[in-house]
């Protein structure tokens, strides 16, 4: 019977649980997909449809998202004895740094902070007056 990689992980290829797969699943594979900019998961396992790897059998992109993170990062499907070890090994330089996502203000809000100790202080003076 055919022997594949076995695990399920967190930015790393190395899997170092191996399954015999059942004797009519003939292919390993491994999968991984974006979590978002700093962690993959990766899949390894026997699988028996590696249809999706054939541009014939996969269905048209989706529309792309400037900010749309989840994606496939890496696949492979093979049919050797324990073909699915490993991965690329560029993954540290295909990790993205962390980004601050701003977003604009609506118009007539004010930033916290310049008019936000100016109320503080007016509140204060007013409540001492009236009191």
């Amino acid at each position: 019977s055919l022997k594949c990689h076995d695990c399920a992980a967190i930015n790393d290829f190395n899997c170092p649980n191996i399954r015999e797969c059942p004797y009519e699943i003939r292919r390993c594979l491994t999968v991984s997909i974006r979590l978002h900019s700093r962690e993959l998961l990766v899949y390894k396992n026997c699988t028996n449809n590696c249809t999706f790897v054939y541009p014939s059998q996969q269905v048209p992109e989706a529309p792309r998202r400037p900010f749309r993170t989840n994606s496939f990062y890496f696949v492979r499907c093979c049919n050797g004895m324990r073909c699915n070890e490993g991965g690329p090994t560029n993954l540290e330089r295909d990790m993205l740094p962390d980004e601050t996502i701003e977003e604009e203000l609506p118009e007539g809000t004010v930033h916290l902070g310049g008019s936000g100790i100016f109320l503080s202080f007016a509140s204060i003076i007013l409540s001492i007056a009236l009191t």
